[in-house]
Formats: C-alpha cells, structure tokens, sequence
C-alpha cells in the first residue's frame, strides 16, 4: 500500500524515481524503513513507476532478501556511487527525486551522478501522517509502554530523589516491558524547573510542596510514543492547583475537538483560547501540538502557523502548558489518532491531579 502511494506520487511529479537513503541519517533512514521495512544500518532504495531497487553490500545481502524481498537487490562491490549509476543507466532516468534530510557530504556525492537531483520536498513525510491500522496498533502499544512505566515510577518517587534517577528508572522500566529503545533525555521537571517545557532531568532534588513535570515516551518496533504529565509531590499551593485545573481543562478541550478536518490552527485556538481566557495566554507559548509516528516529531504541526485540515489518520499529540518563571510550570500531553468526527485516544494514564504524599 506504501510503494502504491509512492509510486503514484512519482507518476504525479517531475522527476522519473527517487532515492531513499539509509546511510549515517537517522531522519532519512526512517523514511527508508518506512517505505522498505529494512532494519539495517546501510542501504538504498531507487524506486520508479515500474521498478524498485535495493542496493547494499554483501554484509545485508540476506538481510534484505528477508526483509525487502519485492525489490530487486544490487550489491554495492565497490563505489557507491557506481552501483546507483548502473541503476540510473538501466532505467534510463533522467531526474532523480532525493530525500532533503541527507547530509551535505551525501548530497555532494550524488551531484556526480549522470542525471538532474530533484529535492522530494516532505513528499514521503505528507505520506507517513496517515497512519494504518498496524501502524496504530504500534503506537498504541508503545503508550501502553509509556503508561504503564510512569504508574510503576510513581509508586518509588518521594522527596529527596534525584531527577536523573527518576529518568534512569522509566528508561530501564520500559525497556523491562519491551520497548525497543527510549529517548535519549527525558524531562523531568520539578519545582521552578517545571517553568522550562524542555527542563531536561538534572541533579536537582525533588523537594515536597513541588509540582513534577514528566515528559517522556519510548519507541516500540519503530514508532514512538509522548506523554506528558504533571504531579504534585506533597500538597502544593493554591495557585498552582488552579493552574492545573485551566491546563487539564483546556487540553480536554482539545481531545474533545479533536477530528479530521479540523485545521492545526483551529485545533491549537480551541486550548490556546481557554488559557487565555484564564488569563494566562502570556504563559503558553508553544504549540498546542505535533505529529507522531516514527518520529516524536513530524508532520502535521496543530499551530497557529498550520492552517490546513489534519487528515483521517493522522497521529497528534495534544499537550497545552503554562509555565511561570520562579513558580513553576503544568503540561498534559495524550497521543490520539484523528477519525472523522472525533479521535482515540491512545494514553490511558489518568489525567487528574496526582498527589503523591510521603514523607
């Protein structure tokens, strides 16, 4: 279904095939897995109208006759460069599309090859916002993950402990419940730390009386998950308990006007309003959210800079703040899949205010 997208994409554009490179780019590889499956760290595909090929030394050989078996496999013997030149003579292509997220060095190789290079301009991205029904399934999975982590977490998390280690004990805690891997830095926020939406976990104590930001996901078979929230370890103030009541009720908001057709602007307004209308619009300054799937971060944006419809499919995370300098900060983050008049919401992970009393 991906390839057949693909390749009317490319009977659509001005160039003949396109290049997807796996090689030293984690962003351009992801697009390379998601058309291929290929898991390895050294591959390219050439894909046309009418043919597909992959291209790899004898170190995957077998690799990508398991994985990629639809495609025609040429070996790379000796110049890289050669290999996708016998491909370009072969199929007689005259303009060759390329992913925009290789690196320069890369680039600069391939303007040596006998055709003209046509940059595809987010066009595998515009494909990936849709997702599938196994695609969902992979998401939804790696909230569960994520869920279920943050649950074992906060029942450990007491005044004293160090941010760091809060972080050290999800990771390891997810991959414990089969998450392929982590991101490389969480945030975990606490105090007047929480006023940073990206307050990386540090060396600071978490101290009772605080509010504790966790903002954090894992990837699970390839696709991520993102949740954020916020806890109060001990009882906080007044003022920090309403703060939380206007950023829960905004961001329910959001779940609830959640649909495919809805602009990301008109999305990012529905929580952005309420917030402002709270008197507090100074202190949200990011969007209200962004897409996921293989990245953390992709296509769409729901922002006041998107003003175009969100598609049926499309993975977004809907995560309004509000952060206050030397006082501290509330985020809630779910992950939900768009239909066309509403959304599932793929985080189970209670929304309400936690508070975590111990001495």
């Amino acid at each position: 279904m991906i390839l057949e997208k693909l390749k009317k994409v490319i009977s659509n554009n001005e160039y003949d095939a396109i290049l997807l490179s796996g090689m030293e780019n984690p962003k351009a590889a992801k697009n390379l897995y998601y058309v291929t499956k290929y898991t390895g760290s050294y591959g390219f595909a050439i894909i046309g109208e009418s043919f597909q090929y992959f291209l790899s030394d004898f170190r995957y050989r077998d690799q990508v006759k398991t994985e990629v078996p639809d495609f025609t496999f040429v070996e790379i013997e000796g110049s890289l460069l050669n290999a996708i030149e016998s491909v370009i003579k072969k199929e007689s292509i005259l303009k060759l599309g390329f992913d925009q997220k290789i690196r320069f060095s890369e680039y600069d190789m391939y303007r040596k090859l006998s055709c003209e290079l046509v940059s595809l301009d987010n066009t595998i991205e515009n494909i990936r916002i849709s997702k599938d029904e196994n695609e969902i399934k992979l998401l939804k999975k790696a909230c569960q993950i994520t869920d279920e982590a943050l649950e074992y977490v906060l029942d450990f998390l007491q005044p004293g402990m160090i941010e760091r280690d809060v972080e050290i004990l999800l990771k390891n805690k997810m991959i414990d419940l089969g998450a392929d891997s982590t991101w490389e830095r969480f945030i975990v926020a606490s105090g007047e730390r929480g006023a940073m939406p990206h307050g990386m976990a540090s060396d600071k104590a978490i101290k009772s009386g605080e509010l504790v930001t966790f903002d954090i996901g894992c990837f699970y078979k390839g696709y991520s998950s993102d949740m954020t929230r916020t806890v109060a370890m001990g009882e906080v103030s007044q003022e920090l308990k309403n703060i939380y009541s206007i950023v829960l009720e905004a961001q329910t908001r959001g779940v609830k006007a959640a649909k495919a057709g809805i602009t990301g602007k008109e999305l990012d307004s529905v929580c952005r309003d309420y917030i402002t209308k709270a008197g507090y619009g100074e202190y949200f300054k990011h969007g209200t959210g962004h897409g996921l799937g293989l990245d953390v971060h992709e296509a769409p944006r729901v922002s006041q800079a998107n003003d175009k419809p969100l598609e049926v499919g499309a993975c977004i995370t809907i995560e309004p703040g509000i952060y206050i300098t030397g006082l501290g900060g509330v985020r809630i983050e779910e992950d939900v899949i768009l239909t066309k008049d509403s959304c599932i919401i793929l985080n189970e992970f209670p929304k309400e205010l936690i508070t975590i009393n111990k001495n």
